[in-house]
């Protein structure tokens, strides 16, 4: 690849890699996607010099003049977001520069163009997708800056030095780079690449040990915000058709104990519903109470003596403030910021709405213990009977049904337990809503026509069956636990997995979960489908969890428990010297030095006066064997580049020469310098040495053999002069 292609590629990759983050935000629409596409790709192929040529002046300043009122607009109608608003216009900046670009000045404009709209996507998401942009965005910086500052030097020496190479024809010149061969794209991909490794080596360290300055959770990017299909703060019912349902990720649930097995009937809550006006359920007290932390953590209820259940939750960008928990919860952390309570023991953390959001959550799972719920009940209380006693006006068949199913069982909790088990076994589960549209009774429909139905229909009709028989419900939306990840070691939640499911009132425990819908149909995935899912899910996570939400206390716990790893090394690093000094030690007291010595001396004076002989014989032959070993290195790490080992053969040869007295001067070629050897055998074999070197080195052409003659010349020369010298020797004598 020649330098031009070369450094046009690596500029519109840095210019790109700024888009990508931006449009992975999801705050792009359409138009400005598909515009700056269209912009981008035309610049690729287009003469954009010759264009800006052709534009006058003031056609330019024109269209920047008119788009302040567009700005305006945008601002105010359109985007109605300062930053969204001003990402528009950098696009549009970016849009005009890339198709008017003429000089170097333009690229660095457009650098600093790309480099706004990453800053510009850090504030508009926290996703993964930034990370992969960041990473693309630091290796093709560096490398176009390499490159950029490669063309800015040479055309600056160029024209001071007015240099231009006349041994080339204008074809071969190329961009000035490329006078003997091809421009070395990969090498200099790769110095890029351990040049930005460096840069995250240095970085990551920084980030994890620099203090952490919050600036607050609620300045938290939020990304994308995903519409809840499945979730609701309502439950309308007698609707007729197909539910399509959603795999888009809800939450991500880890437990403080991955490895211990929760129960299995695991849920997600959300809010709880408790009017039914004969086709929706909805809240009849909307009011809320805000709660103020106690230290670390919002403290709800005293904690009691059942199983505790310690979840950490994170939270996709969502359209819903609720605050999602695990019945029953005890305890919600502080790094909620802001929390809320209604009157059914929901919770809410309005300042959070359409924002990523991480908490932890202590529950207690403790399931009821029948033989402690009374057979005869006591009367609740008067809130809870007017509002988890109330039933309209409904077909009458649905109380005869639930006496019938509950005839037999004097107890309330068994009543409660058989409705049911005989909802999950005498009914269907179907997401294919049949039936008379807007019935008047769409839970007798359910019950006494159709047969099947989803989860709000199976919810509905045992909240509606338990108040008939005098026990307080209500209806409860939030999701099922999900599917966990064993690579992330946590639960995966989606939109699919959205549910409702029954509370019912029983003191002493007060509301007892319930869920008499069946099981969901398999949704199946083939097993690679599902480790890639999962893969992806666990690289989601982590960098939410260990980057995103790195703050103090991570901070403290990574440097405490770093240097208690530390002082372990030096204890057992200590432990270890200690034991090998006191073996050493009672070795030498059990040593007879003088009786050793006696039996070894002869030994050690062969040893020592051999280490001497071999040591002068070496320090004698130094300087050649240093110099061929040399010379073997260098070969071996370029041995791709033959113009390179041709050189290295030539080289060598004249540093053996060299080291015979045989010296080149400065103003000698290599031709000349071997023809002024004379008609010697080394000056025959320095003669095609050079004839070699200057075909490989300087010429078009040159055959893969060339080298193999060039190291057995190089042989030849050696020996040639090895037996001169032995024959001077010999002359002497």
């Amino acid at each position: 690849m020649s330098f031009a292609r070369y450094f046009k590629l690596a500029s519109y990759c840095l210019i790109t890699s700024g888009f990508l983050a931006i449009a992975a935000t999801g705050a792009l629409d359409i138009f400005s996607l598909v515009f700056f596409t269209a912009a981008l790709v035309f610049s690729w192929f287009a003469d954009t010099e010759r264009l800006r040529q052709r534009l006058p002046p003031w056609l330019l300043n024109s269209v920047a003049i008119l788009y302040l009122p567009i700005y305006v607009l945008d601002y105010l109608r359109l985007s109605r977001s300062f930053v969204l608003t001003t990402v528009h216009l950098i696009l549009f900046v970016a849009s005009v520069k890339l198709l008017t670009r003429a000089t170097d000045r333009d690229y660095v404009y457009l650098y600093l163009i790309s480099f706004a709209e990453l800053l510009a996507a850090s504030t508009l998401t926290i996703d993964i997708t930034f990370a992969f942009s960041l990473f693309v965005f630091l290796f093709s910086g560096v490398c176009a800056l390499i490159l950029f500052e490669m063309k800015r030097s040479h055309a600056q020496f160029q024209k001071q030095g007015r240099i231009r190479p006349s041994v080339a024809s204008e074809t071969a010149l190329g961009s000035g780079f490329e006078l003997f061969y091809r421009f070395p794209a990969g090498s200099v991909s790769w110095i890029s690449m351990g040049m930005t490794v460096a840069i995250l080596a240095l970085a990551v360290p920084l980030f994890f040990l620099l203090p952490r300055v919050s600036l607050g959770f609620y300045n938290r990017p939020s990304g994308q915000t995903r519409m809840v299909s499945g979730f609701s703060e309502t439950v309308e019912l007698g609707e007729i058709g197909n539910i399509k349902e959603s795999p888009a990720v809800v939450m991500r649930v880890k437990l403080d104990d991955p490895t211990a097995m929760p129960p299995g009937n695991l849920k997600w809550r959300g809010v709880a519903l408790d009017h039914y006006d004969g086709r929706s359920w909805s809240r009849s007290r909307v009011a809320r109470v805000r709660l103020y932390p106690q230290g670390r953590w919002f403290k709800l209820e005293g904690f009691r003596r059942g199983v505790e259940f310690y979840q950490t939750y994170y939270l996709e960008a969502l359209s819903t403030d609720v605050v999602f928990t695990c019945h029953k919860a005890l305890a919600i952390s502080g790094d909620i910021g802001y929390l809320e309570r209604d009157y059914s023991n929901s919770f809410y953390t309005p300042r959070q709405a359409y924002s990523k959001l991480r908490y932890a959550v202590v529950s207690d799972i403790a399931q009821p213990d029948p033989t402690r719920i009374p057979i005869a009940l006591p009367t609740p209380p008067e809130a809870i009977r007017k509002i988890y006693l109330q039933v309209k006006d409904l077909d009458p068949r649905i109380a005869n049904l639930a006496r019938e199913v509950t005839q037999s069982i004097p107890h309330p909790y068994g009543k409660a337990v058989a409705l049911e088990k005989y909802l999950k076994t005498h009914y269907g589960y179907s997401l294919e809503l049949k039936g008379t549209p807007h019935s008047s009774d769409p839970i007798a429909m359910f019950l006494f026509d159709v047969r099947k139905g989803h989860c709000e229909y199976f919810a509905s009709a045992m909240t509606i069956m338990l108040r008939q028989l005098g026990i307080p419900a209500r209806l409860v939306n939030g999701f099922r636990s999900g599917e966990y990840n064993p690579l992330g070691k946590a639960w995966t939640v989606r939109q699919y997995d959205a549910h409702s499911w029954v509370e019912a009132y029983f003191p002493p425990y007060e509301w007892v979960e319930f869920d008499p819908t069946p099981p969901d149909p398999d949704r199946s995935r083939s097993a690679w489908v599902k480790v890639f899912a999962d893969l992806l899910d666990a690289a989601d996570l982590w960098w939410t969890e260990q980057v995103v939400n790195y703050d103090f206390f991570k901070q403290y716990r990574l440097i405490n428990s770093a240097r208690t790893q530390v002082l372990q090394w030096q204890s057992q690093i200590r432990s270890l010297l200690g034991s090998w000094s006191a073996k050493r030690q009672a070795q030498f007291d059990r040593l007879d030095l003088r009786r050793w010595l006696a039996a070894h001396a002869w030994s050690l004076v062969l040893t020592l006066a051999s280490g001497l002989a071999v040591g002068l014989l070496l320090f004698r032959k130094s300087g050649s064997l240093r110099t061929r070993l040399w010379w073997m290195f260098r070969r071996a790490l370029s041995r791709h580049d033959s113009v390179y080992v041709a050189t290295t053969f030539y080289q060598e040869a004249l540093d053996l020469l060299r080291a015979h007295g045989l010296t080149r001067n400065l103003g000698q070629t290599p031709l000349e310098f071997a023809d002024s050897l004379g008609s010697s055998a080394v000056a025959a074999l320095l003669k095609r040495l050079t004839e070699i070197y200057n075909r490989v080195r300087f010429g078009s052409h040159h055959a893969e053999s060339d080298l193999t003659q060039a190291q057995a010349l190089l042989q030849s020369m050696r020996r040639a002069l090895a037996g001169r010298l032995s024959s001077e020797m010999t002359n002497d004598q």
